[in-house]
């Protein structure tokens, strides 16, 4: 990875707070750059060190011919400008970067957040479906491309290995648990009770990038640590693991969507204190939020026993099918054909050609 100075000509900005959003936007650099239009990722070195880390060393393993890399501490000391900026979501200090800025949606849960007021700060916004477009009612600056990330997935273009240090037994199904981070996260709740599968199941634990690095989330990772062997914690084989996956376990994470996208199998964890979470602003998502609603659709386990019950070979998973075809088209992605970021660097090299 080298990081080098801005040049003046047309050039694109690609703002990453997480190793995450190199997936998120990856697509959309390389269609741009397939139309010879210069791209730079510009890292947030000004946030959590632990944060910065994990990107610079992520970067440092990504060779993309014409792609560059920038920190935004040198951007913002020397003034520099990008034609275009492109976030996802809303960064008041990054306001003077660009004239124009495009927001990538990359998830679908938690409305609070997802559809807040900021998003009116933006020219345009790149959604993965309807849904989001209708709820952010935007008008002209809304555009649905479908979701760019999972590219790769249609195209199969990702790693197909799993981390190094995950065997599976061929004898056994395979669970693949994705919490999210914070108060909504199942992981206190969960993570002992998910252990005690480990004899009869593969059990493969997705940490979210927030349990990893937020310093409140000390307990959550430590319970993870010591009841779940088999844990990744980078997103480069996300695809490989749900390919492998039988069922994926989550419980208010965006993950929930990602899973229903691939069509797999997906149960849904809850506790008993979780829906005091979803009123009078406690957290950032509410019962009409798309991870809450899908509850109505997927099974939903309270207790070990729910949860044994959803696992069990009987259990009638076509029940909820042509409900679960209509989020994949209406929430997850409009197309799932593979071209996302070829239409989202469409419309960037539109706004930014004049």
């Amino acid at each position: 990875m080298s990081l080098k100075t801005s040049h003046k000509t047309r050039c694109i900005g690609f703002l990453m707070e997480t190793s995450f959003h190199y997936d998120v936007y990856i697509n959309i650099i390389t269609a741009l750059l397939n139309k010879n239009i210069p791209c730079d990722i510009i890292i947030n070195d000004v946030i959590e060190a632990e944060y910065v880390n994990n990107m610079v060393n992520f970067l440092g393993t990504v060779n993309v011919p014409g792609l560059r890399f920038m920190l935004l501490s040198s951007v913002l000391k020397h003034e520099q400008v990008y034609s275009c900026l492109v976030t996802p979501y809303y960064l008041s200090y990054a306001e003077k970067i660009a004239p124009i800025h495009v927001r990538t949606v990359y998830g679908l849960a938690k409305n609070e957040w997802n559809h807040a007021a900021w998003n009116g700060k933006y020219d345009y916004i790149l959604c993965y479906s309807h849904y989001t477009a209708k709820a952010l009612d935007l008008a002209s600056r809304v555009k649905v491309v479908g979701n760019p990330r999972f590219d790769a997935w249609h195209s199969k273009k990702y790693p197909q290995a799993l981390p190094s240090h995950i065997t599976l037994d061929p004898q056994k199904p395979t669970l693949l648990y994705a919490p999210t981070y914070g108060e909504l996260s199942s992981l206190p709740h969960w993570a002992e009770k998910l252990g005690r599968l480990s004899g009869e199941y593969n059990i493969i634990c997705k940490l979210h990038h927030g349990t990893l690095y937020r310093k409140e989330e000390q307990q959550s990772l430590k319970a993870a640590r010591r009841f779940l062997k088999n844990i990744v914690t980078d997103n480069t084989s996300t695809f490989a693991l749900l390919e492998h996956a039988d069922y994926v376990i989550s419980d208010n994470s965006g993950f929930i969507f990602d899973a229903v996208n691939a069509e797999k199998r997906v149960i849904l964890l809850r506790w008993d204190e979780m829906d005091d979470l979803l009123t009078k602003n406690r957290s950032y998502s509410t019962i009409e939020s798309p991870e809450q609603q899908i509850r109505k659709l997927l099974p939903d386990a309270r207790d070990m026993a729910d949860l044994r019950t959803f696992l069990s070979e009987d259990y009638p998973w076509h029940k909820n099918a042509a409900e679960l075809d209509f989020i994949r088209t209406e929430y997850c992605d409009a197309f799932n054909d593979g071209n996302a970021g070829l239409r989202a660097a469409e419309i960037i090299d539109e706004a930014t050609s004049g």
